[in-house]
């Protein structure tokens, strides 16, 4: 399938658009003796709405034509192009389901910004836990079970709200809630920001498109060639209404189209459309060859991955594959040690760390010689960081979900005061707290602070654990309402 003769970049080189003369935004004129700096980053293809172009809010042409073929490549009721990243798909999703003061199920696990959205619609969340996996130190799967009990007992939830996959690739049986929610007449809206790629191929699978989610709001960039910022909103089900969820789209995403952006999003469908079979055959060459490397090793080890990659862990339905969650629980080091030495001794940056893990996201556009070099690494810490049995890696990650005594706006009106954090205990939080990546809080404004949270919170700073806060000045402090 031939795609890009009538796309976005081919219809900004035409001589109509290139030659016209611009009084019009933006303000850099595409002239490229102006800003030599602009030039090489493309201000030739930077437009906005101009007559010849398209309307990101109310697409007729060249965007309505790439919204058609991602409807096609991932075979949706209808598909929304973002260069907001997920989410305004997220705010826009939640909004067109729920009112003001409406209640909502979601996953405590939840990114920050489905937390922003229950803020600025004043929601009530009735919040469910995901399982944990001790032996992994990760969150698992949401249990179907648990958001039947939270559909019987809250009936008038206007919608329940996961992540599949996880930032840990860690993915819930969404076709088993699905049917449950549906059932008693609950749409379902799946933040999948790190599935883009799930739905395309037989090598993953477990998408939440094919599980008949209502809406399914994906980040292109996070796993797929596309630029930073780039994402999709899907529609899949007859329960939603498309025009209400446009409107709400263009509420929280930039009236300005961002053509490179958008050019991005067209360059990676086509690219799909045209090869992902053999893009996909090489990604899982590329894996299978990791997996065949790290079961070499003696120390090291990674969750389905290696030795453990046919393995069935406790409270996890399944995984994504393209994440590579390294373990340190049989090194002498800490996630945050092995994150620095990768990057520091062999220029490695890693996506992320915890107190007893890295994670290392794997994507078709890795180059062989890439993976070698990871490999090759992993295989040298192996031999050169052996556990010492004197050491121990506290986890972080797993607590009660904290009492909830008022909701989050009412919180954020009161007047509040900073202190330390080991003060904090018995008061209530008047701020975010959370670790970014993966950006979901361990604390909410309105949340009750208990010994248990404060411990966690302490272990993950020692544990070189990056917080953050709505108040970023007052390092080793915390954000509570006055008394």
């Amino acid at each position: 399938m031939k795609t890009h003769k009538k796309g976005i970049l081919n219809r900004i080189k035409q001589p109509d658009i290139q030659k016209s003369i611009p009084f019009h935004m933006p303000g850099h004129k595409r002239n490229v003796n102006f800003n030599k700096h602009l030039n090489k980053i493309g201000i030739r293809y930077d437009f906005t709405e101009i007559p010849q172009l398209d309307n990101l809010q109310a697409p007729e042409g060249i965007i309505k034509n790439v919204m058609d073929k991602a409807q096609l490549l991932w075979n949706t009721k209808k598909s929304f192009l973002s260069v907001n990243g997920s989410t305004c798909g997220i705010n826009a999703s939640i909004a067109t389901l729920a009112d003001l003061k409406d209640k909502i199920i979601v996953a405590r696990n939840s990114h920050k910004s489905v937390y922003n959205a229950i803020e600025l619609l004043d929601l009530e969340p009735v919040f469910i836990a995901p399982a944990f996996n001790n032996k992994l130190n990760i969150s698992g799967s949401i249990n179907p079970e648990t958001v039947y009990n939270a559909i019987f007992c809250n009936p008038d939830a206007k919608t329940v709200l996961l992540t599949s996959p996880t930032y840990d690739g860690v993915i819930s049986d969404i076709k088993a809630i699905c049917d449950i929610s549906h059932k008693m007449n609950i749409p379902v809206i799946v933040d999948e920001a790190h599935g883009a790629h799930l739905h395309l191929s037989n090598c993953f699978g477990n998408s939440a498109i094919s599980a008949n989610a209502d809406i399914v709001i994906q980040s292109l960039h996070k796993t797929l060639p596309s630029l930073t910022q780039t994402a999709i909103a899907h529609i899949c089900t007859d329960r939603i209404d498309v025009n209400k969820f446009q409107r709400y789209l263009s509420v929280f995403q930039t009236s300005s189209p961002g053509y490179p952006l958008l050019s991005s999003i067209e360059s990676c469908i086509d690219l799909l459309l045209n090869n992902k079979d053999k893009l996909y055959s090489d990604w899982i060459k590329n894996i299978d060859y990791i997996d065949n490397r790290i079961s070499e090793l003696n120390n090291i080890k990674a969750f389905y991955h290696g030795l453990s990659k046919n393995e069935v862990y406790e409270n996890i339905y399944a995984y994504d594959r393209s994440k590579l969650l390294i373990s340190t629980d049989n090194l002498n080091i800490n996630g945050k040690q092995l994150f620095d030495i990768l990057m520091q001794d062999y220029g490695i940056i890693c996506e992320m760390y915890t107190n007893s893990y890295v994670l290392a996201m794997l994507s078709m556009c890795d180059k062989k010689s890439s993976v070698r070099k990871l490999c090759n690494a992993l295989e040298e810490i192996d031999l050169t960081y052996p556990k010492n049995n004197k050491n121990t890696i506290k986890n972080t990650q797993t607590y009660d979900i904290p009492k909830r005594c008022m909701s989050i706006r009412e919180a954020r009106n009161k007047k509040s005061m900073s202190i330390p954090l080991s003060e904090a205990q018995g008061h209530i939080c008047a701020e975010y707290i959370w670790a970014y990546p993966p950006g979901i809080p361990y604390l909410i404004p309105g949340e009750k602070i208990t010994r248990e949270i404060t411990d966690i919170l302490k272990e993950a700073i020692d544990n070189g654990i990056d917080l953050k806060t709505d108040n970023n000045d007052n390092e080793g402090c915390i954000t509570v309402l006055c008394n």
